[in-house]
């Protein structure tokens, strides 16, 4: 999960546009001498053939061929029309480089070195979850081309100092986002109050869920838990075989807050804690305090055990995978790593909000953690240390982000691209992926949230549920009351 991982890729570059916002521009000079050059590099018909590509005169296309068609069929949406040839420079990326994400970045290189000769392409690993890196990097100018941003509070700081493109025009230009089945729905949440966009992606949306090691399961002979009586019994027959009832990563914040969430979500509140953080709600109101109730419960019962909060997640996930968790919370993101890694057989999902009371478990069940889209993801440096202009660093972006969904698709996972892939999920993830659509709400993640100083509030006190120190939910409402919320 800690390792930094360098690839290398070649990539060129095309024309440059004036954008607004923040300063953004690109110079413009030079842009009729870039479409002439480009005119010398294409041939003199320059239009995707309607028929079979293959049946094009290769010397008349030259390299235009394998931008219609990758060599497993997938096309190429972006061809040569944004980015030529004849660059060279070093694009620096930083983002999640590890588990499955690191199978579809791998695929996207692989296929933009089959169209770009000449450029060095270093992926930096995100290890934090707290945007840490990125204030450093940008406290000392020396900011990534393309980071991805996975905390409110950084993406605000960095939108004021100017230090994110405006991404509108080139967005619009290659049609980015009518490549994806959900694309209008993400573009709309990547748009800022002032109508601008500052990033880009289209990933599927990911829930909150909780997992459980079925052959553990099956040997202490207990079964999915489809209720909070159910899910208290198997926490206590964990315990009792000497296991970690739920294997937490608590050396980051948001699992432990969002857990919380999770028990809010099952007393009927469908934002979870996006209304409080919205200032829509407040703590006190008996939602809260009977989910507060709840995940105070079980953290006495020791669902998390004493090492909880300097547990990281490859930890926790290896306690659970090994048996000596039973349960492990994450994001659906955790599918990808199962299918990786082959534990499919091994590793399933529960398919109920744990902390639901019988009676009105059917009605929350659809209700879900997490999913939400935020105008944060990736973004591109106004100024480039890569030397290149950032309309241009824009375009690799956007096609780098195409060719990692693609990937997902063609592994056969989960992908939001528009295309004919065949889905060759474990039952757990098929089924998850059919029942997808049943949802009906959804929320963000505590580390997506954007009033940073209530999510320190709500993080710090949650820390104090996992390690013991409150007794009573009340003493979590009222250390978040006491914030002001």
């Amino acid at each position: 999960m800690k390792k930094k991982a360098i690839a290398i890729l070649m990539i060129c570059v095309m024309t440059a546009a004036a954008l607004s916002g923040c300063g953004n521009s690109a110079d413009t000079g030079t842009e009729q001498e870039s479409e002439a050059a480009a005119e010398e590099m294409q041939p003199e018909e320059n239009a995707e053939p309607e028929e079979d590509p293959a049946e094009t005169d290769a010397e008349q296309t030259g390299d235009v061929q394998a931008s219609t068609e990758s060599t497993d069929g997938v096309k190429d949406a972006f061809g040569y029309d944004y980015v030529g040839q004849d660059v060279s420079a070093e694009l620096t990326m930083y983002r999640y480089y590890a588990d499955s994400d690191k199978d579809n970045m791998d695929y996207a290189i692989e296929k933009m070195k089959e169209k770009y000769p000449d450029l060095s392409f270093t992926i930096e690993h995100r290890t934090d979850s707290d945007g840490s890196a990125l204030r450093t990097w940008a406290a000392v100018g020396e900011l990534p081309d393309i980071f991805e941003i996975n905390a409110a509070d950084v993406y605000q700081i960095l939108k004021d100092d100017c230090s994110l493109y405006v991404v509108d025009e080139a967005v619009k230009e290659t049609g980015f986002y009518d490549l994806f089945s959900n694309g209008a729905a993400a573009q709309e949440a990547r748009t800022a109050d002032d109508g601008h966009q500052y990033g880009f992606g289209c990933e599927v949306s990911n829930l909150g869920q909780l997992w459980y090691n079925k052959e553990l399961f099956q040997e202490l002979g207990i079964s999915e838990p489809t209720n909070f009586e159910e899910f208290k019994e198997c926490i206590t027959a964990l315990k009792d075989a000497g296991k970690v009832p739920v294997a937490l990563f608590g050396a980051e914040k948001w699992p432990a807050t969002s857990i919380y969430a999770l028990a809010c979500i099952a007393e009927g509140e469908t934002k979870g804690l996006d209304a409080v953080n919205d200032g829509t709600a407040s703590i006190t109101e008996e939602v809260y305090r009977k989910g507060a109730d709840k995940f105070v419960e079980i953290a006495n019962l020791g669902a998390f055990g004493k090492g909880a909060l300097s547990t990281n997640y490859q930890q926790a996930y290896e306690m659970m995978y090994s048996g000596e968790a039973g349960f492990f919370f994450s994001g659906a993101w955790f599918f990808l790593t199962v299918e990786s890694d082959g534990m499919g057989d091994k590793i399933d999902y529960c398919n109920y909000n744990v902390f639901a009371d019988d009676a009105v478990k059917e009605e929350v069940r659809w209700n879900a953690l997490g999913g939400a889209q935020t105008e944060m993801k990736y973004s591109v440096n106004t100024e480039p240390p890569c030397g290149l202009d950032p309309e241009t660093v824009t375009y690799l972006g956007l096609e780098f982000e195409y060719w990692t969904r693609v990937a997902a698709g063609v592994a056969g996972n989960m992908t939001t691209v528009i295309g004919d892939f065949v889905f060759n999920g474990s039952e757990g993830y098929k089924d998850y992926y059919e029942n997808y659509g049943n949802y009906k709400t959804f929320t963000n993640f505590t580390g997506d949230l954007s009033n940073g100083e209530f999510v320190v509030t709500a993080d710090n006190a949650c820390e104090m549920v996992v390690s013991g120190n409150y007794t009573t939910g009340e003493e979590l409402v009222e250390d978040i009351a006491g914030g002001g919320y």
